[in-house]
């Protein structure tokens, strides 16, 4: 039974189908052939009834004919009459036709044998009929008597043997209608039989191919939804048909899946340990860097501010271009490398952007008077959209320095603003021809500078690169016409915001007057010999304050025990920890809960600011300082 099974389970699904319709078709088929033979025996039964009736009519028509063929004879004998003949003549002539066949067509031997004995003495009695009536009726009339009387004996011989095969007919046909019942019946329970065995040969192959193909098909369908979630296979029956390969191939594909995950998450651990790996290296690259700029700048800043017009002081303003360029190219390359590793963030609020597009125009106007260019605003005065502050003036700054950097000379910049459909839309046009078609594809590719190799201006070719980037992030948009020199910025545009919040320590009533006489305590946290040297000889300038320095959390931390500074400076990168736990360890103190804590870090990361904000940091100023923001950041905190 076992190999049966096997054997039909390994069928093809063509061979299961044609086997699972084939079943109840051959079931209705040979029910159909067992009723047709029964119909054709009942037909043949019907058959002979209908013979053996006609023979017993037969019979009865021979007995009639006879009958009147005697007294037509008698009745011509009586009164002479020849006339009284005509019925003798008519019922003469029918009678051997109607005889002759039923001889003929008789199987039983009895009854063939009397209808032989029938025929004679038909025939005699004909015979002798017409014996009777061709005599002359005046010669011998006791003959005639004779005669009559022998005829009326044979006569009745014939009827004695019409009534034994009449009875013979009767008791055959009688068994011929008997069988003709039985065949009746048997044929309606064989119609029963064969509706009930087509039902349930019907009912029997639904059941096979559900339990064989559907409920295997249905295993089929959870197994694939089960490989898409990445889920584990249900078991499933080992067969070599179609499913049963099908089986096979989820099974494998499963496997696959399965290697693949395994390979996948094991990528995925190397690209996250590559993705640390180059944020640390980021992170440290950035420091590195920005650390020695900040006394190359930061000295050059004061050099710039103590000599007189001279070649010393335009040295100095050259080495602070110079360095602000480096500058530059470091923060570009950063930025590309943080938007490749999905580092990059922005964090969208309220910005006023008139005032950002003002602030814009103040740093930018300087390098428009190198070239001769000037620069005419169009916007409304109370226009505010939802933005990266610092990213959103970090694109603007970039489109209108390149307006300034490739406008021809004698010019004209355009900056414009308007509102359309909850977007504002920033246009910065310049009376250069405009990209060419065939370049406008490269434009947003990153290191590469369209005509670089005709052109003695600086740049790295990062800067529409990145400001592509930032207004996506920003959910913004940045585009170029297709026929003048003009950029366009796309922004959502904000209702202006009720209570507003600032920083309390900004902007403040006195945060732009010069220091009163009081003396004031500056605890400066800084491991870095030139960047405690760019901070006292900015501080050195004021006499009202008074400039401490440690190396390490832990030597500040004894500082404080004996000093309440006004303002601690304090840089994350320390030796013994991060500038972090300092900040925590202040913002837990009683004493120094609201100690105003200026950070000044070469870590230039959103993540780094967030923290050090969150952990109770004042303000963060990114390194390498600008010295006339950090002389109004002490002024402010100070007072």
């Amino acid at each position: 039974m076992q190999i049966i099974i096997k054997r039909w389970h390994d069928l093809s699904l063509n061979i299961k189908g044609l086997m699972v319709v084939a079943l109840p078709l051959a079931i209705l088929m040979i029910s159909l052939a067992l009723l047709y033979a029964h119909e054709t025996k009942t037909n043949q039964l019907e058959n002979k009834l209908t013979v053996a009736l006609k023979n017993q009519r037969d019979l009865q028509t021979i007995h009639t004919q006879l009958t009147q063929s005697s007294n037509s004879v008698r009745d011509y004998l009586l009164t002479g009459e020849r006339d009284l003949l005509q019925q003798y003549y008519q019922s003469s002539v029918k009678i051997l036709p109607i005889l002759k066949p039923l001889s003929q067509g008789e199987n039983d031997p009895k009854i063939q044998h009397k209808l032989q004995q029938l025929e004679t003495k038909i025939r005699k009695n004909l015979f002798e009929l017409n014996a009777i009536i061709n005599t002359d009726l005046d010669l011998d009339q006791l003959k005639l008597a004779n005669q009559f009387e022998q005829q009326s004996n044979n006569l009745n011989l014939i009827n004695y043997l019409l009534g034994e095969i009449t009875d013979a007919k009767s008791m055959i046909a009688t068994q011929e209608q008997n069988e003709i019942n039985i065949e009746r019946q048997a044929n309606l329970r064989l119609t029963l039989i064969a509706a009930l065995a087509g039902a349930l040969g019907t009912l029997f192959g639904a059941w096979v191919y559900a339990n064989e193909i559907v409920k295997r098909v249905g295993l089929v369908r959870d197994n694939a939804k089960r490989l898409a979630r990445g889920e584990t296979l249900q078991p499933h029956p080992e067969t070599n048909d179609e499913l049963g390969e099908l089986f096979k191939e989820l099974d494998q594909s499963a496997q696959k899946i399965e290697q693949t995950k395994q390979a996948l998450l094991l990528a995925t651990q190397a690209s996250e340990q590559a993705n640390n790996e180059k944020s640390r290296f980021l992170s440290r690259t950035s420091h590195e860097l920005r650390t020695p700029l900040n006394a190359i700048l930061g000295f050059a800043q004061l050099l710039e501010a103590d000599l007189a017009q001279s070649n010393q002081k335009q040295a100095a303003i050259q080495i602070k271009n110079a360095g602000n360029h480096l500058l530059k190219l470091i923060n570009e390359v950063l930025e590309i490398a943080r938007i490749e590793s999905g580092e990059f963030l922005v964090s969208l609020q309220p910005v006023n952007l008139s005032e950002l597009l003002n602030e814009a125009v103040h740093y930018i106007k300087p390098l428009g008077s190198v070239r001769d260019i000037d620069i005419v605003c169009n916007y409304d005065a109370t226009l505010w959209v939802m933005a990266d502050q610092q990213r959103l003036m970090q694109v603007i700054l970039n489109l209108l320095s390149n307006a300034f950097k490739y406008g021809p000379f004698n010019s004209t910049v355009y900056l414009s603003a308007i509102v359309s459909n909850d977007l504002v839309k920033i246009d910065v046009l310049d009376e250069g021809n405009g990209i060419p078609t065939d370049l406008k594809q490269r434009l947003f590719t990153p290191f590469d500078r369209l005509g670089a190799e005709q052109s003695k201006i600086e740049g790295t070719g990062l800067g529409l690169a990145l400001s592509k980037q930032m207004m996506t992030a920003m959910g913004g948009n940045i585009g170029v016409d297709d026929n003048k020199s003009l950029f366009w910025l796309t922004i959502s545009a904000l209702e202006k915001p009720q209570n507003q919040q600032t920083n309390p320590y900004l902007n403040s009533p006195n945060s732009n007057q010069p220091l009163t006489n009081t003396k004031f305590t500056i605890l400066h946290v800084e491991d870095n010999a030139s960047n405690r040297a760019l901070i006292e000889a900015i501080i050195s300038r004021n006499h009202n304050l008074r400039l401490y320095c440690v190396e390490t959390i832990r030597a500040a931390k004894q500082m404080l025990t004996d000093l309440k500074p006004h303002l601690i400076l304090l840089d994350l990168n320390l030796p013994d920890g991060n500038g972090q736990q300092l900040i925590t360890y202040l913002r837990d103190s009683q004493r120094y809960a609201n100690l105003p804590i200026l950070v000044l870090s070469a870590d230039a990361s959103p993540e780094a600011i967030e923290t050090a904000t969150k952990l109770g940091a004042t303000d963060y100023l990114i390194k390498p300082i600008n010295v006339a923001q950090f002389n109004l950041k002490l002024k402010a905190y100070l007072h």
